[in-house]
């Protein structure tokens, strides 16, 4: 038994915790293709943050993907049943610390790097971060940020309901009042709660817009203490619609999501990428 508890010790343990629409999803064909890397086989394990809910979600949300995944595998026995099995073991679960754990020890093999990424995990408050620092010592935390208006945009073409982009323009002032939405724009919230938490050398913050380089993914790896691979850029995953975001209705997003263009101008001064300076420039130009 002592054998299989230390086995995990002197392990990285790495959570990405957003942005949603932010490259994560690309981010993780990248870290599951890696050698040295143990990726979860359930991108988001949706784990922390709602151990304490007493709604039946995200129980519900692996039940249909179960469901899906079973009929898939009726369909064809031949397809590998790995996914099936990762989320049953989800599922019982729960909201047990030990059986994540298990999750993990029994499939993490020789990497020597292991993790997960949930973009909820940005909105994780700082008591949750404190227990996962406590609970896995060598944490290290990713956090890809993105231009908030077209966080926001992306956002919402990926979750909402539409036909046209009149329908889709209607919807922004509603999405300020959505819980949902203010979580994943957030970006002061979550960088301020996580750098109470973790020092420097264990977060890693990158730009999207900078992101699907080769000197970005080594900046990455070294993070993470991994040999930098050769990174297929022309992948793409899980793209939104295409839908222009016009120029008036740009300037109303950025001016609501003010706070946080003026924060990471004060953390990264001129180093943001181009097109956040150019919304700053909105602002120093809004009436």
């Amino acid at each position: 038994m002592a054998e299989k508890l230390a086995i995990l010790k002197g392990r990285t343990f790495f959570l990405g915790v957003g942005a949603q629409k932010a490259g994560t999803t690309w981010l993780s064909f990248y870290l599951r293709d890696h050698p040295e890397v143990y990726f979860s086989p359930i991108k988001e394990m949706h784990f922390w943050g709602n151990r304490s809910r007493e709604d039946n979600w995200p129980a519900s949300m692996f039940r249909k993907k179960l469901k899906a995944r079973e009929a898939e595998l009726a369909a064809d026995p031949d397809l590998p049943a790995k996914g099936a099995v990762a989320l049953r073991e989800r599922l019982r679960m729960g909201s047990d610390l030990g059986a994540y754990r298990r999750f993990f020890r029994r499939r993490v093999g020789e990497a020597q790097v292991f993790g997960e990424i949930t973009p909820a995990y940005c909105a994780l408050e700082r008591e949750e971060l404190e227990l996962i620092r406590s609970q896995y010592p060598l944490t290290k935390i990713i956090f890809l940020l993105r231009n908030p208006a077209d966080r926001l945009w992306s956002q919402m073409r990926f979750s909402e309901n539409f036909e046209t982009l009149a329908e889709l323009e209607a919807k922004v002032d509603g999405v300020f009042d959505n819980k949902r939405y203010r979580e994943r724009y957030d970006y002061v919230t979550a960088m301020r709660n996580l750098r109470s938490v973790f020092p420097p050398e264990k977060l890693h913050f990158a730009f999207y817009e900078e992101l699907f380089t080769q000197e970005a993914i080594d900046r990455l790896c070294e993070f993470l203490g991994i040999s930098p691979l050769p990174a297929q850029f022309e992948r793409s995953r899980n793209v939104s619609v295409k839908m222009p975001l016009g120029p008036a209705l740009r300037r109303k997003i950025v001016e609501r999501l003010a706070p946080q263009y003026t924060y990471m101008r004060d953390v990264y001064a001129g180093d943001l990428p181009a097109s956040w300076l150019a919304d700053l420039q909105i602002l120093e130009h809004a009436d």
